[in-house]
């Protein structure tokens, strides 16, 4: 009842230790017996071993699903014990009792056997006159002769004529010796002995022998010198001991399941035994190694289980020699049939006791732990994340007061829990907006964590990616000389990451330490990829402002040396050197122009005053002035502005500026004679002015170079067109910082358009337009 009671309350556990109790006594109901053979007992002993498995597992799950199971399994546990205490003392008194009387069973039955070698002996001993009369000179004779001799109807009988040079000269009986056997048992020992001389005029020596042969097999001889016939010449007269000759070993002991076997080198060669029991008998014999040796007063191995009792004899030749061994055996059924009852008794008296005392358990147990089952109730809601649950058990016990102290910790769960959420969100954050890349492993190098920006640097998509794989899969470090180690602690290294799936390399700093208390380590890597281009730009920076300088200073200072060396120098001479000083000075002041103007907008000291102005007015000042600054030039420059454009609110000094770098960069990559246009047309809600030359245009795979600081399309040291490679750099920056939108446009072979999208101005010009806050810088030419 209390077993059914648990069973609807937890179904699986109650119907496996119900099931369990089932098979238990459905085992104890029936017994091996000697002639279903060990599968029977296999069967019998594997249903009692999985009834107590069941059992087992039903009081563990039982004591794993609530309270009250793990009282009722304690209790039903500590009645087990006991009752396995009680029957492990009284079984082992009855299991050796019994096991004493089958041992002492088998044991006579081997002596017995023992004895049937002694009368077998004395059996060859009186046939081998008649063999040597009848079956010697008549082989043909010998089946007859043996049948007349022998009642037994022994089939493996033999006589054989052996010389003394060792050859078998005739055989006969009614299993004659191969080849291989007769040769054998021509060295035999006790042959031997009868033919040299030992024995000779005595009475015919018996003795065991073994058969060479596959497999070897053992006889019963009787060896008679042939004194009168043949002087050098004995015969011999044996009696195979093999499955036949076991079979018809009969004695009193059959009715006790008894079987008899005789093993060669560990291998059973002739038994009366079914096959199974056969191999069962050689498994024992394996396991206690008989085949190692045997004292002279043999081994008896209990029964288990489905083996036998087995009782085992060493079978010994002339002086003793070890032969083989004589296996008496006793079927394990048979040998463990009382002990069995007995055990069974006593096994179902505990079982019912224990069932008793369950049912008691069962009904103290309910009323033990009713409040903790409400107590479990709430813990339930709580986990399912109702962190307002109440246990409400008002008793004054120790559960009472587990019940308030449950109540008080919910309180504080729930505080600490949205306390928890609000610190994981912000650490989430932080992780998620570094710049630099952070990646964590665990105990065993695996990745647990690892940041966008990380995940950028190496070239993964997903977080999922990289989590759970080696550290060293997930991240290629190298620096000059190879992959970097990513062990112990390594406080600051330049390397490069190689992205998973190929890319540029990217240049970082490497910081790796170990986590606290060994648990991993993490890895830090700074991209300096910005730091690597500003040291790029700088070294660009020092290589062009040296060249751009020294270009104009070499004449500078060649024609002044003339100059002062030759004061007599003619007018015209020294006008084209002054001249020459002049421009070369131009140049070198454009030069430090640009670069105070780049410093500038750096620097964001650049003060941009917009004011209306027409598109024609701001074209014309930058087409005069380039005609003035450029005069081999003037007649490539051109202008096409359309007709009624709106003015434009920006500072003409400033996209002055800008303009006249496109036209700077348009005179230096055309020749002459290649147009150059200023262009004015409406876009939109603004009007673009653009700069456009026929030259020989940009291959698309330079143009992301164009407005690069110090950069340039050929940034060789043979360059045919010098500069500093901040002229369009200069007008990207101020256009940026005007808002003007700035596009390129170029085809290889066909030409260039640089244009600035401007902004048309909502007031119209003043008649008399204010002084611009800068006054243009005079004509010169330019040097990029």
């Amino acid at each position: 009842a209390a077993l059914a009671s648990l069973r609807a309350r937890r179904g699986p556990a109650g119907l496996l230790l119900a099931g369990g109790i089932g098979a238990a006594a459905a085992a104890l109901a029936v017994s091996p017996r000697a002639d279903e053979g060990a599968g029977w007992a296999a069967t019998v002993v594997t249903l009692r071993g999985l009834g107590a498995l069941a059992v087992l597992g039903g009081l563990v799950l039982l004591a794993r699903t609530s309270l009250l199971a793990k009282v009722v399994a304690g209790i039903l546990a500590g009645v087990l014990a006991a009752s396995a205490a009680a029957l492990g003392v009284v079984g082992t008194v009855v299991v050796a009792s019994y096991q004493e009387q089958s041992n002492l069973l088998v044991e006579q039955s081997a002596d017995e056997r023992a004895g049937n070698l002694v009368r077998l002996a004395s059996e060859a001993r009186v046939f081998v006159p008649f063999a040597e009369s009848g079956c010697v000179p008549r082989p043909q004779d010998c089946p007859r002769l043996l049948r007349a001799f022998t009642a037994n109807q022994r089939t493996g009988d033999f006589v054989v004529r052996i010389t003394d040079a060792g050859a078998a000269v005739s055989a006969g009986g009614r299993r004659p010796l191969t080849p291989s056997e007769r040769l054998g048992l021509a060295q035999d020992p006790l042959v031997r002995s009868v033919l040299t001389g030992t024995g000779r005029f005595n009475e015919p020596a018996t003795g065991l022998a073994r058969l060479v042969g596959a497999p070897p097999a053992l006889a019963m001889l009787a060896v008679k010198p042939n004194v009168v016939q043949n002087p050098t010449a004995v015969t011999v007269y044996g009696i195979r001991l093999d499955d036949d000759y076991t079979a018809n070993d009969v004695d009193l002991s059959e009715n006790l399941d008894v079987g008899v076997s005789l093993l060669v080198d560990g291998e059973v060669v002739a038994s009366n035994l079914p096959q199974r029991q056969r191999l069962l008998v050689g498994r024992v014999a394996d396991e206690a190694a008989v085949a190692d040796g045997l004292d002279e007063d043999g081994l008896t191995v209990p029964a288990t289980a489905t083996r036998p009792t087995v009782r085992f004899s060493p079978v010994l030749g002339p002086a003793d020699v070890p032969l083989g061994v004589l296996a008496v055996s006793r079927n394990a059924a048979a040998a463990l049939a009382a002990q069995r009852k007995a055990l069974q008794a006593l096994l179902v008296s505990a079982l019912i006791a224990t069932a008793l005392v369950g049912g008691l358990a069962l009904y103290l147990g309910r009323r033990t732990v009713e409040p903790v089952r409400r107590l479990t109730a709430a813990a339930a809601r709580v986990s399912a994340g109702d962190l307002q649950a109440s246990a409400d058990v008002r008793t004054s016990d120790e559960v009472g007061v587990l019940s308030r102290t449950f109540d008080t910790m919910t309180g504080s769960l729930l505080q600490l829990t949205d306390d928890l959420r609000g610190s994981a969100a912000r650490l989430q954050t932080v992780l998620t907006s570094m710049s630099d890349g952070l990646i964590a492993t665990d105990g065993d190098g695996a990745v647990t964590s690892i940041n966008p920006a990380a995940l950028a640097m190496v070239g993964l998509s997903a977080q999922e990616q990289a989590t759970g794989r080696p550290l060293a899969e997930v991240v290629d470090v190298r620096d000059g000389s190879g992959p970097l180690e990513l062990t112990g602690r390594l406080p600051d290294a330049v390397a490069e990451v190689h992205p998973a799936h190929g890319g540029e390399p990217v240049p970082v700093r490497v910081a790796l330490a170990p986590l606290e208390g060994g648990d991993g380590v993490v890895l830090v890597l700074r991209d300096t990829s910005r730091e690597r281009e500003v040291e790029r730009m700088k070294t660009e920076f020092l290589s062009n402002v040296s060249h751009e300088l020294r270009t104009p200073l070499t004449p500078i200072r060649g024609y002044a040396e003339i100059l002062v060396a030759k004061p007599g120098l003619d007018a015209d001479k020294v006008t084209t050197f002054a001249t020459t000083i002049r421009d070369e000075s131009i140049k070198m002041n454009r030069v430090v122009d640009l670069l105070v103007d780049v410093a500038a907008i750096e620097a964001g000291r650049v003060t941009v005053t917009p004011r209306p102005i027409t598109v024609k007015e701001l074209v014309d000042a930058r087409l005069d002035a380039w005609r003035s600054r450029a005069p081999q030039r003037a007649k490539d420059l051109k202008k096409r502005v359309a007709a009624g454009l709106p003015p434009v609110l920006v500072d003409p000094h400033w996209v002055g500026k800008a303009l006249d770098e496109l036209v700077d960069n348009a005179v230096k990559y055309t020749p002459p004679g290649t147009a150059i246009t200023f262009v004015a047309t409406q876009v939109g809600d603004g009007v673009r002015v653009a700069v456009k030359d026929a030259g020989p245009g940009i291959a698309e795979a330079d143009q992301r170079l164009l407005f690069t600081s110090f950069e340039q399309v050929d940034g060789s040291a043979t360059r045919r067109v010098g500069g500093l490679g901040l002229g369009l750099s200069f007008v990207r920056r101020l256009a940026e910082d005007a808002g003007f939108p700035l596009t390129v446009t170029s085809t290889v072979g066909k030409g260039s358009e640089f244009a600035l999208d401007l902004p048309i101005s909502e007031e119209p010009v003043p008649r008399r337009a204010s002084p611009a806050r800068r006054r243009p810088a005079p004509a010169r030419g330019r040097s990029r």
